[in-house]
């Protein structure tokens, strides 16, 4: 465990934050002020990706050192009075205890299984917990474990890599031979990225390829638009054939399209997809009310290799590089580099994980996490391997847990209140990753998952979160606080009927702001009590397609 932490002069964290972009970044100063001040510097083997060279990367702690070691919780009883009634520590302690319990005596929590826990950051001193030692299903707070031992072992500066082989063009700029495109899992890359790879190809000359080109499939290697596309159908007048087209536009896609346009009826539609060759047939068949607006079907690609190729090729041709042969799916034993493009840092693609807690990418992540630790390719069971050895470095006993996905997007996951708010506060004193994962999460009344929760309230930009939805599941777990005075916090609720969803998080914002109000307790008091508003209805499901 780290030594006692000072908190930070005010005027140091306000110079720091004043280079930290968007709300809540004097939060992420304190925690980089907090991981400078504490965290020792012991080295950790880094990932063989394509980290930045100028940036050294203190990682876990290594093998010989003794793991930190859980501080013992204090008991919440809030019932009973404080040790010293004359001490304003306790008494503020006694408060939030009392609030605490107050909403979790109330409906809906009343009826619902819970694991609370929250842990002052600055010394790990325990305020509030109850039923810490359960486990209980954590959904999409998994992302948190994925992207900060992804952050820690490849660094936040490690990039993703999409490149183009073949053997080396001639004088005339012509490569004699096929051309292999190969990715690295990066669930980011999107069609301008390609673009950006044709034209630095066409930059060096080339402007012919006289051979196939190859895309590598298997493995999730190559991700583009992470493997979705949508199919739309527009209606025209009565009788006639309807309008339908694909986007992204593609010569991947050949569309089959059969729907009529009809008066006086509900629309039926059916689509289908299958691969015929090197191109994917989409079928729609039906009909389509003419009073009807667009109908859009977003669907995804079980493999993106086939969808970057065309893609690529589409590109190429834009920048006058002629492609004569077909594309294709393989592998190809060239080595020559003729273009390659570079992904923003992993910290980037981390927030695209957390903020709106997409799941694709979280499971993207976690399979490269694994395969750039112990070896490509990259796949799911690495990736748990390696969030075994990470939560093992942070002092989580791997038996009291079970992490099998990196997006929480499962019913199997298990972990405890006690041990996720452990895994939270290592993270605030890791120099080497705390600002850009604390960045990566969701702001309340801002952004992400929790831009709705909290409008209203006092609490708007002094919460980092990540929520966790799944059926009877709701999870809230991050940090509360401003200035030099942090929380960590988990809430666990389990056991309650879809409809209860938004009244579960409406209870779990409470919670927040009973936390908040324990670290203004001593700050001088504004005109008139905090404003106590119900935030609206909030109806995101972190990605489950049950809710």
């Amino acid at each position: 465990m780290h030594s006692a932490w000072r908190s930070p002069k005010i005027p140091e964290v306000r110079r720091l934050s004043r280079g930290l972009r968007g709300v809540g970044g004097l939060l992420v100063a304190t925690a980089l002020v907090a991981a400078t001040s504490t965290t020792p510097a012991h080295a950790a083997p880094r990932g063989r990706g394509a980290a930045s060279p100028t940036r050294a990367r203190p990682l876990l702690r290594s093998s010989t050192t003794k793991p930190p070691q859980r501080p013992a919780p204090r008991v919440a009883e809030p019932r009973t009075p404080p040790k010293d009634p004359n001490d304003p520590h306790e008494k503020r302690i006694a408060e939030l205890r009392d609030a605490l319990h107050g909403v979790m005596h109330e409906r809906p929590l009343s009826a619902t299984r819970m694991g609370v826990e929250v842990m002052r950051a600055s010394d790990g001193e325990v305020l509030f917990s109850h039923n810490v030692d359960a486990r209980f299903n954590p959904a999409s707070n998994t992302k948190m474990l994925t992207t900060a031992a992804a952050m820690a072992y490849l660094g936040p500066d490690w990039r993703y890599r999409t490149s183009l082989y073949g053997p080396p063009a001639d004088s005339d700029g012509v490569v004699h031979g096929d051309v292999v495109l190969r990715g690295s899992g990066d669930p980011s890359l999107t069609a301008t990225d390609l673009g950006d790879l044709a034209r630095d190809l066409a930059r060096s000359g080339v402007t012919k390829i006289e051979g196939d080109l190859y895309a590598e499939s298997g493995d999730q290697a190559l991700i583009l638009h992470r493997n979705t596309y949508a199919v739309h159908v527009r209606p025209t007048s009565a009788g006639a054939r309807a309008q339908a087209w694909v986007e992204p536009r593609s010569e991947l896609f050949v569309v089959d399209n059969q729907a009529q346009t009809v008066n006086g009826k509900k629309s039926r539609l059916r689509i289908d997809a299958y691969r015929k060759d090197t191109h994917l047939v989409v079928t729609i068949r039906g009909r389509i009310a003419e009073s009807r607006g667009e109908y859009v079907d977003a669907r995804r690609l079980a493999d993106g290799a086939l969808y970057a190729g065309w893609t690529l090729r589409d590109a190429l041709a834009d920048f006058g590089v002629e492609v004569t042969g077909d594309v294709k799916t393989g592998e190809l034993p060239v080595r020559t580099v003729l273009a390659m493009h570079r992904s923003a840092p992993l910290s980037d693609v981390c927030r695209i994980s957390n903020k709106p807690s997409n799941n694709f990418v979280a499971e993207a992540i976690y399979r490269t996490l694994g395969g750039e630790v112990y070896g490509g390719p990259g796949t799911t069971e690495k990736g748990t391997r390696a969030i075994r050895e990470f939560m093992s470095s942070l002092g989580v006993d791997n038996n009291r847990y079970t992490i099998i996905n990196g997006s929480g997007l499962t019913h199997e996951n298990r972990l405890t209140a006690a041990d996720l708010t452990q895994v939270l506060r290592a993270i605030y004193f890791d120099v080497a990753i705390a600002p850009e994962f604390l960045t990566s999460l969701a702001i309340a009344g801002i952004d992400g998952t929790i831009r709705n929760r909290f409008q209203g309230t006092e609490a708007v930009g002094l919460v980092r979160a990540k929520t966790g939805t799944l059926s009877g599941v709701s999870a809230l777990s991050g940090y509360v606080g401003d200035k030099d005075d942090v929380l960590v916090f988990t809430i666990f609720v389990e056991g309650f009927r879809h409809k209860r969803t938004n009244e579960v998080r409406r209870a779990q914002v409470r919670m927040v702001q009973a936390m908040l109000r324990y670290l203004h307790a001593e700050a001088p008091r504004r005109d008139g009590p905090p404003p106590v508003v119900e935030p609206s209805d909030d109806s995101e499901s972190d990605g489950d397609p049950s809710l």
